[in-house]
C-alpha cells in the first residue's frame, strides 16, 4: 500500500506559499494523507522550525526534543511540500495501520497516543 498527500496546510497560517516569518520561527503543519487511490485520510502533524528559533529554545530550555521537527534556515513552503511529499511517498506497506506508523516515525499522527 502506498500513501499520498492530499493537503499540507497550517491553523496559524492563512497562506504558507506567500509566508516570510522573520529569523527565528516555528510554524506547526498538518498534513492530511491516506492510501493512494482510496477514500479517507488522517492527519499528521509537525513543525517547521529555523536553527534560530532552535537556539532560542536551548537558551531558555537548556533541552528541547527534536522529535516531529523539521529544521530550515529560511521558510520555503515548496520545499516543506517536496520533502512531505517524497517521505509520504516512501512510507508503502501491506496494511493502512504499517503506513501510517511509518509516517508516524517523524510527525504526529492523530491516533498515536
Amino acid at each position: 500500500m502506498q500513501a499520498e498527500l492530499r493537503s499540507l496546510f497550517s491553523s496559524d497560517v492563512d497562506d504558507l506559499r506567500s509566508h516570510a516569518p522573520g529569523e527565528a520561527f516555528c510554524v506547526t503543519l498538518r498534513a492530511l494523507i491516506g492510501p493512494s487511490g482510496l477514500p479517507g485520510e488522517e492527519s499528521f502533524d509537525f513543525e517547521v522550525c529555523s536553527p534560530d528559533w532552535l537556539a532560542a529554545e536551548v537558551e531558555r530550555d537548556v533541552l528541547v526534543s527534536g522529535r516531529f521537527h523539521l529544521f530550515m534556515a529560511r521558510f520555503d513552503y515548496e520545499a516543506v511540500e517536496r520533502y512531505v511529499a517524497k517521505r509520504v511517498a516512501q512510507a508503502t506497506g501491506t496494511d493502512w495501520a504499517e503506513v501510517a506508523a511509518k509516517l508516524a516515525r517523524w510527525s504526529r499522527w492523530e491516533f498515536e497516543d
